[in-house]
């Protein structure tokens, strides 16, 4: 497996990059307004209407945690996600500062032994993720992120009712 840099025609994004970038803008806005307002829709996948978790179950609120500063709740919600997240930034960093500016691009060269490899390995980390979220039980608890704001609060003192 070989990593190194190549030069593009066009600074036209990868579908890889293309997706990265159409996912963070679309998380950039949805995230915060369903958090601010109480007309915004679920996003479930399929397998959650039928009562079972998917894979990525709990994703949008471990990133969402992860970005409040909670990293322990973001583990626990979905650890895959996170993994995905910073593939999403990676892809984002380096489509705006090595794609567009200077027409190159990180390519990963692989035989075809090597991408059976990885492919294994990317389809065990799913099913393992999918074990730990059926597990864990995490895609039924939704994410509060006040609590944390409470329990500094009770923490300091500060918080008439932590006597009561």
């Amino acid at each position: 497996m070989k990593l190194r840099v190549a030069q593009v025609e066009k600074r036209w994004p990868s579908p890889w990059e293309a997706y990265s970038l159409v996912v963070l803008l679309g998380a950039a806005i949805y995230i915060p307004l369903s958090y601010m307002t109480n007309w915004m829709p679920s996003l479930h996948s399929p397998l959650r209407y039928s009562g079972a978790a998917c894979p990525l179950c709990g994703g949008t609120r471990a990133v969402t945690a992860l970005m409040t500063g909670q990293l322990a709740l973001a583990v626990k919600y979905n650890p895959l996600a996170l993994v995905i997240f910073a593939l999403f930034i990676w892809s984002l960093i380096s489509y705006v500062f090595l794609v567009l500016p200077f027409k190159r691009r990180v390519v990963v060269e692989t035989t075809k032994s090597q991408r059976r490899v990885v492919w294994t390995v990317v389809i065990l980390a799913f099913v393992a993720n999918w074990a730990y979220v059926f597990h864990a039980g995490m895609y039924n608890v939704p994410l509060e992120l006040k609590a944390r704001s409470q329990q500094t609060a009770e923490a300091d003192g500060s918080n008439p009712r932590a006597g009561s």
